[in-house]
């Protein structure tokens, strides 16, 4: 298993999950999202949507695969839907940290 390249895509993901993220937060914080009493339905939404971009992402640009480049075997598919949910992780994790820097202020 090549180690470094595991890496540099797992670093890949992130930057691409911190861009998304960005887009995402840019749309919810329009203010007709703002309007929207319950944060239930608004966060489902979000999540589906990022999710939705994740693999689509994953499965049109394969740059974005983890195991691509590694000597590590598996299917396709596989390999996008790990792909995706890590974006997804990455996307939830920056999403969190955000909102503890915007709640400290």
């Amino acid at each position: 298993m090549n180690g470094e390249i595991l890496v540099r895509n797992v670093f890949y993901l992130f930057i691409i999950a911190l861009i998304l993220e960005s887009c995402i937060m840019a749309v919810f914080s329009m203010s007709i999202f703002k309007r929207i009493d319950s944060t239930q339905p608004v966060q489902m939404a979000r999540d589906v949507i990022v999710l939705a971009v994740a693999v689509l992402l994953c499965y049109k640009v394969d740059a974005f695969l983890i195991f691509r480049e590694t000597e590590i075997k598996v299917p396709y598919m596989l390999n996008v839907g790990i792909s995706a949910l890590v974006m997804t992780r990455m996307t939830n994790l920056i999403r969190d940290f955000f909102s503890r820097i915007r709640n400290a202020d």
